[in-house]
């Protein structure tokens, strides 16, 4: 079942994806993580249709979790990792 992120959480997520950043330690390529941010950049425009399956949302949530800050945003490890896990929660239930 699909359902919308309210604008608010979702410029959330899009403030903490700005600040991200591939990090040497994950999977695949920068270029191809960078590729992935975007989409999920666009995807959580709220010019667009904001709704996600369980599934998408859970993806959403991988991929912050494997996301590092990136040095321009100032952000350390634990603060990147607070910040995720701080909208986890958030994620999950907005589809129930």
């Amino acid at each position: 079942m699909a359902a919308p992120l309210t604008e608010q959480l979702a410029n959330r997520v899009r403030l903490v994806l700005r600040q991200a950043d591939h990090p040497t330690t994950a999977a695949g390529t920068a270029t191809a993580w960078r590729s992935q941010r975007d989409r999920w950049l666009d995807a959580l425009d709220p010019r667009h249709n904001t709704e996600f399956s369980d599934g998408e949302i859970r993806s959403l949530i991988d991929f912050l979790a494997e996301s590092g800050p990136s040095k321009a945003s100032r952000t350390t490890a634990e603060e990147w990792s607070t910040a995720v896990d701080g909208l986890t929660p958030e994620l999950l239930f907005s589809t129930r």
